[in-house]
C-alpha cells in the first residue's frame, strides 16, 4: 500500500477515534509547555480555531495573554494556501474555508519567521514527529519556511508508534496532550 492510501485510512480511522474519544479525553497538560524553553522565549505564538472534536488550544491561549504572548491565527487563501494573521479581536473573525474561524482578509499578514511556537492540530502523531493532517498540505507547505518550534497538539490516544510518510512531510518538533510535552 503506498503511503498515499496509507494516510487515507489513517484518517480515516484517526478521524473516528477523536470523535469517539475526544469529547472525554483530559486537555493538554498547559504545565508541561509553559516549562519549556520553546514557550518562555516566545513572544509570538500561532495558534488555531478548534473545530469538530479537535482538541482545544483554548487554556493555551489564555496563558498566553496572561504572560503578555502575541497570539496569531491561520487564514485560508486558496487551494493549498494559508497564511498567519496578526491579532486581531476574535470577534472580527469570519467563517473562512472549511467551516473554520479565521481572521478577516484586511488583518496584517505576518512573515513566517515571525512566529516563535506553533501550535498544530493534528489527527495523529508518530515517536518521529511524523504529523498526521488533514491531506491539504496547508501546513506542511507553510512550516517549510518556518523558524519556530512546531507542536503538535492533541489528546494522548492521538500519539501512535509510526504513521505513514511522505517527503513533503514537515515533522513536528514536540507534541501535547493530557500526558503532557514530548520532544521529538
Amino acid at each position: 500500500m503506498s503511503a498515499t492510501n496509507a494516510k487515507t485510512t489513517w484518517r480515516r480511522d484517526m478521524r473516528h477515534m477523536r470523535d469517539q474519544q475526544g469529547p472525554q479525553s483530559m486537555p493538554p497538560l498547559l504545565q508541561a509547555l509553559t516549562a519549556t524553553s520553546a514557550w518562555i522565549t516566545a513572544s509570538t505564538i500561532a495558534s488555531y480555531c478548534q473545530t469538530g472534536s479537535e482538541q482545544t488550544p483554548s487554556m493555551i491561549e489564555e496563558a498566553a495573554v496572561k504572560s503578555g504572548k502575541i497570539l496569531v491565527y491561520p487564514r485560508v487563501l486558496g487551494a493549498g494556501k494559508m497564511v498567519f494573521k496578526a491579532s486581531v479581536p476574535r470577534d472580527t473573525f469570519e467563517v473562512g474555508h472549511y467551516g473554520i474561524a479565521e481572521p478577516p482578509a484586511a488583518a496584517e499578514t505576518l512573515d513566517i519567521s515571525t512566529i516563535d511556537l506553533f501550535l498544530i492540530p493534528l489527527l495523529a502523531c508518530d515517536q518521529y514527529g511524523t504529523r498526521l493532517g488533514y491531506g491539504g498540505g496547508y501546513y506542511d507547505r507553510l512550516l517549510e519556511a518556518a523558524l519556530g518550534f512546531r507542536c503538535g497538539l492533541g489528546f494522548d490516544f492521538q500519539r501512535v508508534a509510526d504513521l505513514p510518510r511522505e517527503q513533503h512531510d514537515v515533522r513536528m518538533q514536540g507534541f501535547l496532550s493530557g500526558a503532557g510535552f514530548e520532544i521529538f
